[in-house]
């Protein structure tokens, strides 16, 4: 057997095997999957027409409905658990979402839990979570998009403490979702399970690399799930799919034996964090797994913290920062237009007004550089070595990294270097802010994010400039849906006009998807953002921002 048949067959073996835990009931023959595939800004409507009125009740639900649903005894475990196991299933033969597929061990807990109800329920008892593959889980893989680590399946001292505390909380585990081969592109696709596209428009990417997840969510076949963010992972999906993503402070949800790329690498931190399609389901689940779960306690990382979900109300003369552009890269037209609405809402409002957010572009290029030279830090050769173990080819999106006729990796006196240019980056950041009288100072800054979606195969055609920052900050940073792009309104960028040859491809970009068409309706994805530990402020804006939208 040679090694390219080798690498091949094993991919087709986890493909089986996942295909496997699929009921037969639940499987889409190719006619229709060919079907639902060509019409794609309906996905969630089709997979709605191939389920039942209940199910769609379910899944199109809260964590909070449901959970009143079933302390009234309205609904069952097993019914939550089987709707959503039955529209992932759906969802996944579509877009090809999940990396593990645990309904059989889902549906047998649902099961007991039904049978073996407490007097109180706890906090998340019986819904279903939904994880990015990172998260280590009793009895499966966790591959990180690589061929050599499928067929690994975790023990049960190997399980990430997140998922030990979503047990406790009474969470059912029921799936884990595609990431891109080593987590470190924002286009989920990988040579086991494949390309992961976009549920709200099948002809663009998920983004990454918690696209797995976005894209479960984002068409309804989970109601919360967990990703990680090092460099937008997060945010992106969540942006692309219309959803609420929270890169928390570093410190506040755990990490423990969350598996990684560049395990050991702190200088800019990977941070866990919830998406979901309510914002009070995400508060929700960051007051559970901080206030009553306490990680502090067992990760040696986490920060003592409350986190208060109880309330949308601000403090009086509240300030929001407006961040209409860095100076390097334009927003495009539809995030001008979503920043405006914002900064009317927040000037009508006694109390509250808007100040402009604008960093030098200096400090900004700064913040960029540094986050991407910490990517290629080692030159890619954590990289290549995984790839080249199981002899399956290095994928196109992730050659960037690696740096095969570059430099040698850092050393260390090169890597402490970098950690002190980023402390010198995070405090000029910090002086800037202070620079603010008081009376302006902004308790939360609202900025873009993504910009706009890209097709599959045009990763390198959009930018992370409004997304890399705020990770080399360790600023708490929320993605939110804030309506969605009109080609009549929005119109076409002039590249004439462009900053700089970056610039210019991001407007020659837009006015083609501008023009094609295929952009209109999809989701314009802001984040809200504050310094350091206030992730309580950012979300309680945002529960305030969209009480009024």
């Amino acid at each position: 057997m040679t090694v390219h048949s080798t690498w091949k067959e094993k991919v087709q073996l986890k493909k089986d095997q996942l295909n496997s835990k699929i009921k037969d009931e639940w499987k889409l023959n190719s006619t229709t999957i060919t079907r639902l595939k060509n019409d794609k800004k309906n996905l969630i409507k089709n997979i709605d027409d191939l389920c039942s009125s209940s199910e769609n009740q379910i899944t199109h639900s809260t964590i909070m409905a449901l959970r009143q649903a079933l302390e009234a005894k309205e609904l069952s475990c097993h019914e939550i658990t089987a709707a959503f196991c039955h529209r992932a299933a759906l969802i996944h033969q579509v877009v090809n979402c999940l990396s593990e597929i645990m309904f059989s061990e889902a549906l047998r807990l649902a099961d007991y839990y039904d049978s073996n109800r407490p007097a109180i329920l706890p906090p998340l008892y019986g819904i279903p979570i939904s994880l990015k593959d990172q998260c280590n889980v009793e009895g499966v893989d966790t591959s990180l998009g690589y061929l050599c680590r499928t067929f690994k399946p975790k023990t049960k001292n190997e399980e990430s403490l997140i998922v030990s505390f979503l047990r406790d909380l009474g969470a059912i585990i029921f799936v884990k979702t595609t990431v891109p081969s080593s987590m470190m592109a924002t286009d989920t696709q990988s040579n086991t399970f494949g390309y992961t596209y976009n549920s709200i428009n099948l002809s663009f990417s998920s983004g990454g690399s918690s696209g797995g997840e976005g894209s479960l969510i984002g068409a309804h076949g989970s109601l919360l799930g967990l990703g990680t963010d090092i460099g937008g992972s997060i945010r992106i999906p969540s942006s692309y799919q219309g959803l609420f993503g929270l890169k928390p402070t570093f410190g506040r949800v755990p990490y423990l034996r969350v598996d990684n790329s560049f395990e050991g690498r702190e200088t800019i931190p990977s941070v866990i964090g919830p998406l979901a399609r309510d914002l009070s389901d995400l508060r929700y689940f960051m007051s559970c797994v901080i206030n009553i779960c306490q990680p502090w306690v067992q990760d040696v990382k986490c920060i003592p913290y409350h986190f208060d979900s109880s309330t949308s109300k601000l403090h009086d003369n509240y300030v929001v920062g407006i961040w209409y552009g860095d100076g390097v890269i334009d927003p495009p037209p539809s995030d001008i237009r979503a920043l405006k609405t914002c900064e009317d809402l927040v000037n009508k409002t006694k109390g509250m007004k808007a100040v402009k957010w604008e960093p030098s572009s200096e400090l900004s290029r700064e913040l960029f550089d540094l986050a991407n030279e910490a990517d290629v830090a080692d030159s890619g050769n954590e990289i290549k070595n995984e790839f080249e173990i199981s002899g399956e080819p290095l994928l196109d999106i992730l050659k960037p990294m690696v740096l095969e006729n570059g430099r040698t990796p850092y050393t260390v006196n090169e890597w402490w270097d970098l950690t002190k240019r980023v402390y010198n980056a995070q405090q000029l950041m910090r002086d800037y802010y202070l620079s603010f009288p008081e009376s302006e100072r902004p308790d939360v800054i609202i900025s873009p994010t993504t910009l706009m979606p890209f097709r599959p195969g045009d990763m390198l055609k959009t930018t992370l400039r409004y997304i890399l920052l705020f990770n080399v900050l360790n600023f708490p940073s929320l993605s939110i849906p804030v309506g969605s792009v009109d080609c009549q309104i929005d119109g076409l960028m002039d590249p004439t006009s462009a900053l700089n040859p970056e610039d210019k491809m991001i407007k020659t970009y837009w006015n083609d998807l501008i023009q094609s068409g295929e952009i209109d309706g999809f989701p314009i994805g802001l984040q809200v953002v504050s310094p350091t530990f206030n992730d309580n402020e950012v979300c309680k804006f945002a529960s305030w921002l969209f009480s009024k939208i």
